[in-house]
């Protein structure tokens, strides 16, 4: 079976509190909030150091995002964001610079998931054609992204374009997950304790574990994430990370700020 197994560690950044839930959840959970975190997963093993995401700290996201004001999204007020660690410090408590990582999976490429792409001068990035071939945005999205000069910035550092899915070494690979953005994907990752799916979409465990109740009530095997670009796409790309392996991490879901090594 398997004989390369790597090691996954989710590192929180910084907290947005407070979020519409239904904003992950589509048309489910309306007018309850939740607690999300801004992670980054740290991928060890077979000699290779990998990022899947980058983060946003706090600081970021008051000099570049809401600049001094208050982000306003789909009729929702962002309360601020708070600081948790910054991504250099969670590194250095291993032993790590930016510089020690090989690969920044980019599963894509909202501004929650890239402000700290432009920092990693030495690593190779790994992200989707279509992804990047989108930028400037549509405007209708324009809150969900970045300002162009970050994107100015990330494209000066190692981009690798891929177009659809990508074998990374033995035990690691991107699945090609559009829908929510114009070119998302997901990271398959071989551990001792089974095989788990990071999903390039911003979800919370609900969203492909929903209760027995949903089910019943939709008839569907999951619940769409409620930021999307097309619904229908999204949807079937969930199917496909659901299926591809035993566990579902999602970026967004409160374990995340307490959860430990895996494998």
């Amino acid at each position: 079976r398997i004989s390369i197994m790597f090691t996954i560690t989710p590192m929180v950044v910084a907290k947005g509190p407070q979020r519409e839930k239904s904003r992950f959840t589509y048309m489910h959970g309306c007018g309850e909030k939740v607690d999300i975190p801004y992670t980054t997963w740290l991928i060890q093993g077979s000699g290779l150091t990998a990022l899947v995401d980058t983060g946003c700290s706090a600081e970021d996201y008051r000099t570049h995002i809401c600049q001094g004001g208050a982000l306003m999204y789909a009729g929702e007020k962002f309360a601020d964001v708070e600081e948790i660690k910054p991504l250099a410090e969670h590194l250095k408590e291993r032993g790590l610079t930016f510089d020690d990582i090989d690969l920044v999976l980019q599963t894509h490429v909202d501004w929650d998931h890239c402000m700290n792409t432009r920092h990693f001068m030495k690593s190779k990035i790994l992200l989707q054609r279509t992804e990047w071939a989108k930028l400037p945005i549509h405007p209708l999205f324009k809150g969900t992204y970045a300002p162009g000069y970050i994107y100015e910035e990330i494209a000066k550092r190692n981009l690798q374009f891929l177009d659809g899915d990508y074998h990374v070494t033995k035990g690691l690979d991107l699945i090609y997950t559009p829908g929510h953005s114009p070119g998302g994907q997901s990271v398959v990752v071989d551990t001792k304790d089974g095989r788990y799916v990071i999903a390039g979409m911003c979800t919370i465990r609900e969203n492909f574990y929903p209760s027995e109740e949903t089910r019943r009530s939709t008839g569907l095997p999951v619940i769409p994430t409620g930021s999307h670009m097309d619904p229908i796409q999204v949807y079937d790309s969930m199917i496909r990370i659901l299926n591809a392996g035993d566990r579902v991490l999602p970026f967004h879901d409160s374990a995340n700020f307490t959860m430990g090594t895996l494998g």
